[in-house]
This record gives C-alpha cells, sequence and structure tokens, in this order.
C-alpha cells in the first residue's frame, strides 16, 4: 500500500490531521472530480435532455451495482438513501406493529439508531428493551439471548459503534435474533470501508449503509440492503414518483416494483450516487483486506503508544475494535483538549462518550499519532 499516493490524492490531509473518519472523512479528489463531472455535464448540456438523463439513469445504476457488489448481494436487494437514519426508518415504518411488540437494542446505539425505534415506542406502544455490550464482550450474545422473547419483532444494533468503536459478532448476533423469530439488521455506519462485508453470508435481514465515513465517499448519499426475503414483510409507508412500477390514477391501481427500488421515491441527487459509487472503487482499488490488515496494524501501535501517558484507558475493548478507539484520560476536561487540538496543532478529534475518539483511517500514518499524542502531552503538562 503506497500510503503517500494515496494521501497525495487526499488534499485535506495536507493542512489537517485527521482522526475523525468516524464522523465525516476527508473527501478524495476522484471522488469529487466524479460528482463534479456530473454536475458539470448537466450545467453544459441541460439537465432534462433524453441523452444527459439516460447517462445520469445509466451511471446511477452502474452505482447501484457497485454498492451491491460491495456488500457481496443482488442490486435488486439495494435501495438508495440520503443517510443512515432514512435506512433505518424505512425498516421501522415498514413493520406492522402491535402494541407489546418488542425491539432489541445494544445500550451503546447512536441517535440514528436509536430514535426511528424510539419512535415506535410513542406511536405504537412497541417496548424497547437493552442489552450491554460491556463489561465482557465475550459475553455480548449470551446476554442479547436473554432478552429475546416470542415477542420480539426486531434485532437493531451497530455493527461497531460510534462511541466505543466496538464490533459486534454479526452472525452469531443474526442467528440468535434468527431463532427467536425476529428480524435482524445493523447500522453499518462505521463499518463499511474499514474490513470486508458479506451481507448474504452474515444473513441479516436489512443493513443501513453510508458513504460519508469510512468510505470516503459524498455527503447525503447511503444505501438500504433489504434481503430479499424480508421486502414482503415491510410496507412501504411512503411514496411518490420513481417508486412505484404501474400507476393507474382513474382506477386508483398501483404496484411497486418487486426489489428494494419500491423504498425509493421523488427527486433524487444521482451526481451523488454516481459519487458513492466511485468512492466504493476507489476502497476496492486499495483492497479491504490490507485496509483491515493496516488498520489493525494502527490501532495497535496507537494503543501501546497512548497508555504510555499517565492516566489514560482505553476504554475500546480488545479483540472486539475495528479503527475508532475511545480513551478516556483521568478526570480532565476532554472538550478542552479537543478545541486545543485543533487551535494549536489543526488536528480534528471529537470526544463523544467520557473520553476522546481517535478514528485510525488507512491513510493515518504513525508520524501522525506521535505528534498528536506529543501534543496531548503537551496539554496535560
Amino acid at each position: 500500500m503506497e500510503i503517500e499516493e494515496i494521501r497525495r490524492g487526499i488534499p485535506a490531509l495536507n493542512e489537517t490531521t485527521f482522526f475523525n473518519t468516524a464522523g465525516i472523512s476527508p473527501l478524495p479528489t476522484v471522488v469529487a472530480d466524479e460528482v463534479v463531472d456530473m454536475i458539470r455535464i448537466q450545467e453544459a448540456q441541460g439537465r432534462y435532455r433524453p441523452d444527459i438523463q439516460e447517462m445520469l439513469s445509466e451511471r446511477s445504476e452502474q452505482a447501484r451495482d457497485e454498492v451491491a457488489a460491495f456488500y457481496k448481494v443482488s442490486s435488486e436487494e439495494i435501495a438508495f438513501t440520503h443517510s443512515i437514519s432514512e435506512g433505518l426508518n424505512i425498516i421501522s415504518e415498514g413493520i406492522d406493529w402491535q402494541e407489546g411488540d418488542e425491539v432489541v437494542l445494544s445500550d451503546r446505539e447512536h441517535p440514528s439508531g436509536y430514535m426511528p425505534w424510539a419512535l415506535r415506542l410513542q406511536q405504537h406502544g412497541v417496548v424497547l428493551k437493552q442489552f450491554s455490550l460491556l463489561p465482557e464482550p465475550e459475553g455480548m450474545v449470551d446476554r442479547l439471548r436473554k432478552v429475546l422473547t416470542d415477542r420480539t419483532r426486531v434485532v437493531a444494533l451497530s455493527h461497531v459503534t460510534s462511541s466505543f468503536g466496538i464490533r459486534v459478532p454479526a452472525k452469531e448476533i443474526v442467528k440468535a435474533a434468527h431463532e427467536a423469530g425476529a428480524l435482524v439488521g445493523f447500522d453499518g455506519a462505521q463499518s463499511g470501508g474499514q474490513f470486508p462485508i458479506d451481507l448474504a453470508d452474515m444473513g441479516c435481514d436489512f443493513y443501513s449503509a453510508t458513504s460519508y465515513k469510512w468510505c470516503l465517499g459524498p455527503y447525503g448519499v447511503g444505501a438500504l440492503y433489504v434481503k430479499r426475503d424480508a421486502l414482503d414483510k415491510l410496507s412501504v409507508r411512503r411514496s411518490g414518483a420513481w417508486g412505484i412500477q404501474t400507476l393507474d390514477t382513474k382506477s386508483g391501481v398501483f404496484s411497486f416494483p418487486d426489489t428494494a427500488r419500491r423504498f425509493e421515491y421523488g427527486a433524487r441527487n444521482k451526481p451523488l450516487r454516481v459519487g458513492y459509487g466511485r468512492a466504493l472503487r476507489n476502497i476496492q482499488d486499495v483492497g479491504l483486506e490490507r485496509i483491515e490488515q493496516r488498520v489493525g496494524e494502527l490501532t495497535q501501535y496507537f494503543k501501546d503508544k497512548v497508555e504510555m501517558i499517565a492516566g489514560a484507558h482505553v476504554q475500546t475493548p480488545e479483540g472486539f475494535s475495528a479503527g475508532a478507539i475511545n480513551v478516556r484520560m483521568g478526570d480532565i476536561d476532554h472538550d478542552k483538549i479537543r478545541t486545543a487540538l485543533w487551535d494549536k496543532h489543526q488536528i480534528v478529534v471529537v470526544s463523544p462518550a467520557g473520553g476522546i475518539r481517535f478514528s485510525l483511517a488507512y491513510f493515518t500514518t504513525q508520524e501522525e499519532i506521535d505528534i498528536t499524542l506529543d501534543a496531548i502531552r503537551a496539554e496535560l503538562a
């Protein structure tokens, strides 16, 4: 992996030391160019010329194929969305709920993964149940099984949690949920682009993904995987132009496509979709196995170094981490450290959960880790 060549293709890294890919990643030039080129073509030639519309549609569907291939599923199981939240709301709204039905979440869900289900509690009398991922992550599947009942309709978790960066054993969780008769799916915000993901092998019923984090893609576009077997278990709650297969307005008869495209409707930004596809090709060119290996090496280097700081404690559990590591540094004001790192050194980190979260992406260097930890030591002195 030629890191310097990769970094030259991400201009923002020239001015910023970036440890927040788990939030919003820097944007590679090849991805930005792909989006801008699509917009410039529309500017120069018109947005509703038949040939331009055809080209944009073809490129958009190519991007759908690229998302499907990235996650090793069928293109017919992929719907484009604007965000993780939209994808999870499509699932949450699509189930025919009965009062007392249960949804199981972990105790480490991001608001994007919590609120779509909290609304069901408020609007339908659904029971929200949680189980703990910590302190012994090895026992999380057993703890999940203890809260599953014959009323459990859905198990919905983060594949990798946002605050602590905990990577859950997805395949084992799917098995436990299916044994209880529940649908199961994941918030993939912190997983896509970090390591290979085979959704067909995982066996989950839905998976909501985004472009702008570890995939280094444009903001405002994502994808929802819905397993073909689960399509008919979900009702379409929102619709409009483009989401239908046939429509007779006189009789009121309409039909939806027999694919996840039924959940897409209304005006969509096709250049962003094209950019999403380009971002995934960029990741594939580097190689997900190589990315996973490099990030693993960087996180181990980081953990070894940060634990030399007096009072520092890595909160992300060993053996269950990906590229985001949360570190608590005693009783200090972590927001103050975060602000100082940016104001004095142009180092971007966040402090979402009683510590500082460092996102170690494949483009991160050991030198950046050393400089950042030296800056923290100086602030603590």
